[in-house]
Parts: structure tokens; sequence; C-alpha cells
């Protein structure tokens, strides 16, 4: 029988794999009981990094030669943090970016800390921290959904010893109270003065599709070349947030902006990419300058959480432009489930919130209610009142 070959400061002893180190001048050996290869690399290789960090908290020594019993492994947050990525990709998410953020605010408080450790005091003060540096309460609920997500996980997740990552749940606070979302929109003589401020093609188009459709930042910046139909008129959108692809009709405007970024690139090249070829991956420099030149944005005096100064951009964002084409859709005719199906909404909750009611639509009401009221009646509709009005409530 072919000998087995184990990496290096692993062995094999009586069905069981022990790791070995060398920890204050001495060999250390640990058992992780009867799991894989690859589950006992990787716990070695955590194991030399707390001991290089400090943070190793040594385990029972175990003689090779003696009998083997397993010992509990003891998991930080951070041990929970790859399983969860890992398991949002599988699960389809579609704002990896967003949740890597959450992480890497959370890291400084939570990823060396025992999940055993987690306390709903903890939680609370990692809360009262980020409030203290004007983090929004939205912003810290979504971080904190995060975490538990994490902690969720790790409870489902049974390792080859057969002991969970997580083996108590943590008492989270209730989600904070949320500000009301952000309600600007944006008018069509606004539009038109930004249109003719954006002077690169890509910006230009970009803004044409998001304030005409309210597609997504993320959907426009990810299509490619074999996504656009130009003898068709036609956008696929084939990776949604909801996962649902959709097709859109493109305006003629619309169209002849993308037949200026499709020109000579191939089915699989983005078609956002500015003037040197480069995908256009992060548009914000570009849209604060836009609207700052539009002056419906402007950059003000501020200081960071370390207290350096910077520009600090204020006014119209690209989210605006979401709820502008709702609203314009809706108010043109479109009907609602035409325009959640363009926009890509699936929830009519959420499409409510976008589709703002201000001022001018209440006076748009109060004038049809009175040019109904200042409609003569029909000969029917006469007939019919004065049949009602003679009748008597006995």
């Amino acid at each position: 029988m072919r000998k087995e070959i184990l990496p290096r400061g692993i062995h094999r002893r009586n069905g069981s794999l022990v790791i070995s180190f060398a920890y204050q001048g001495k060999v250390k050996y640990v058992s992780l009981g009867n799991c894989s290869v690859e589950f006992a690399r990787d716990q070695l290789a955590i194991t030399k990094m707390e001991i290089r960090k400090g943070s190793y908290v040594p385990k029972a020594a175990i003689v090779p030669t003696a009998a083997l019993e397993p010992v509990p492994i003891i998991y930080t947050v951070k041990d929970l943090w790859n399983p969860y990525i890992v398991d949002y990709r599988n699960r389809g998410g579609k704002d990896e970016g967003r949740q890597t953020i959450a992480w890497n605010n959370l890291r400084p408080t939570f990823e060396a800390i025992p999940v055993s450790n987690v306390t709903t005091a903890l939680i609370s003060e990692y809360i009262a921290s980020r409030q203290l540096k004007g983090i929004q309460n939205g912003t810290i609920n979504r971080e904190l959904a995060i975490l538990q997500a994490m902690f969720r996980l790790g409870e489902r997740s049974t390792m080859a010893n057969g002991q969970p990552m997580v083996e108590r749940l943590p008492a989270f606070p209730s989600k904070l109270k949320e500000g009301k979302p952000r309600r600007g929109f944006l008018k069509d003589e606004q539009f038109a003065v930004l249109a003719a401020n954006a002077k690169t093609p890509w910006l230009r188009a970009f803004i044409e599709c998001d304030y005409k459709f309210g597609f997504r930042k993320s959907e426009l910046l990810g299509l490619r070349k074999h996504q656009i139909d130009l003898i068709d008129g036609l956008i696929r959108l084939e990776d949604s947030k909801n996962g649902d692809p959709r097709t859109v009709v493109m305006t003629d405007r619309m169209r002849s902006l993308m037949l200026e970024l499709v020109r000579g690139k191939g089915d699989q090249d983005y078609v956002f990419t500015r003037e040197d070829g480069t995908r256009v991956v992060d548009p914000r420099q570009d849209w604060y300058d836009l609207c700052v030149a539009a002056k419906l944005g402007s950059y003000v005096s501020a200081k960071r959480q370390n207290g350096q100064p910077y520009n600090k951009y204020v006014g119209l964002n690209p989210h605006d432009f979401r709820r502008s084409a709702l609203r314009n859709m809706t108010r043109r005719g479109v009907t609602e489930k035409v325009a959640m199906t363009i926009s890509g909404h699936s929830t009519r909750s959420v499409f409510d919130r976008y589709n703002i009611v201000d001022e001018t639509d209440l006076a748009e009401a109060t004038r049809k209610i009175e040019a109904r009221n200042q409609t003569p009646l029909s000969a029917d509709e006469s007939h019919t009142k004065l049949t009602h009005d003679n009748v008597s409530v006995s």
C-alpha cells in the first residue's frame, strides 16, 4: 500500500490528523481529529499566524505516541468572513464590494475576538463608536446585518471534527431608527444643463440611460457590446440585481450615443470605456465635476477622521436619476408594471419609495379636479342628478 504523503507539519496518528509547530522554543502537537488534510493545512497556517501576532492561545500539548483526542478549535470572527463571502458569491450576490467595505469597518473591533466572546455589550460599543464618527444609522444597520449573517452561517457550518464554528449566537440589538430615504430627483431642464456639460461620449451616454430608464450604475458599467442590439434598438441586461434578465428598447438619442461607444469593439468588450480604452469602473469624480459645472453640486471644505482637510462633494447624485426616471415614466402614461420592468424593481414597496410625489404633482391633481368640476354635465348626468335631488329621505 502506497505511503500517504502529508504536508510539512501535519502527521496522522490513530486516524486523526495532528499539526506540529514551534512555540516558545518547543515543538507543540495539536490533534484536529478526523478531518481533511486541507482543513489541517488551514489550521496550521492560522496557528502560525497567531504565534507571529502574539495572539496564540496555547492548547493542550499532545504527545504523538499517546492516544489522541480531538481538541476544540477556537474560532475568531475573522474565521467567519471567508465562508460568508464565498457563500454570498455562490448565492449570486451582486454587490460584493459593499460587503467588503462593511467588513473592513467591522474588522478593527471584531476580527480577533473569539466568536463565543462576542456579546451584546460589545456590539453596542461598536454602534456607539460608529455614531461618534458621524456614520448614518442606515449604514450601521447594514454593517451589523452582515455580521449577524456571518454568525448565522457559522452556526450552520459544521467542521470535519463535528464542531460548529459558532455554538452560540449573540443577541444583536434592535435595528437603529433610520432617516427618511433620500427624495432628490431631476427635472428635464436640469437634465438639459447636465447633458450640455457632459463632454465625453461615455458620460453623455451614461446620464442618458440613467435619466430615461433608471438603470442601476452597476448594470450600466457592466454592459458589454453583445448586449447592445443596434439593429432592433435593444439593450439586454443579463445580470440585474434581482437575477432576472430584461430587455429595454432604446430611444433614438440613446441608440446614436451607443453607436459611438461600441464602434470597433468586440462582443465581449465593455461598452462604457474612457478615451484611452480603459473600462469605466468608478465614475464618481467625473460625476462630481459634471454636477459642479452644471451648478447642481458643489465642493465644501471638510475634514477626514484623521483631521486631514479635503473638499467634500454635496449635491445631485446618480441615484437621483433612478428616482427621476420612475417619476417621469409614470407621469407620462407608462403603466407601473412596465415601469418596474424597465427599472428592474421587483417589489412594489421599493418602487413606491422611488415614485416621489411633489408639490407640482399635487397642483396638477387639483387642476384636474377643478377642470372636472367645471365641465358641464351631459343630458344623462343632469337627469340622474335631478332624480337624485328629488328623492325624499324617510
